[in-house]
């Protein structure tokens, strides 16, 4: 078997980031974007993985009269990941299947597959592990 994981590996997140970023910039301002971003890396350091939208319904706990919430929330459901991929990635995938299963891990999978739709409270039990 083969596993694929999904983040700087099949997706290029840098390119993800940057976008947020300058979405980020245009819709709140530079200093509610920074304040994003530290909730960003805080949510990072306790889960292990990048939670864009986990991070997102933290900020708005700082900003809950902030209807500019509702543009950035837009841009990530609706963010063009498939655009995002590394060039030939689906490739080494389809190469891969001829000696073996291929899988593609990420922590949505595993909480998806589990009836789980918040991510967060999915990765509780990887704790410790």
């Amino acid at each position: 078997m083969f596993l694929f994981d999904v983040d700087n590996t099949l997706l290029d997140n840098d390119r993800v980031t940057d976008d947020l970023q300058k979405h980020l910039q245009r819709e709140v301002g530079e200093q509610r974007a920074r304040s994003y971003w530290k909730i960003f890396e805080r949510l990072r350091d306790e889960l292990g993985y990048a939670d864009y939208l986990g991070a997102l319904q933290r900020y708005r706990t700082d900003y809950p009269h902030d209807l500019r919430i509702l543009t950035i929330s837009y841009f990530l459901v609706n963010y063009p990941f498939a655009n995002r991929l590394f060039p030939n990635s689906l490739d080494a995938i389809e190469h891969m299947k001829r000696w073996g299963p291929v899988a593609i891990l990420s922590m949505a999978t595993w909480c998806f597959s589990r009836g789980k739709w918040n991510v967060p409270d999915c990765a509780k039990p990887l704790r410790g592990t």
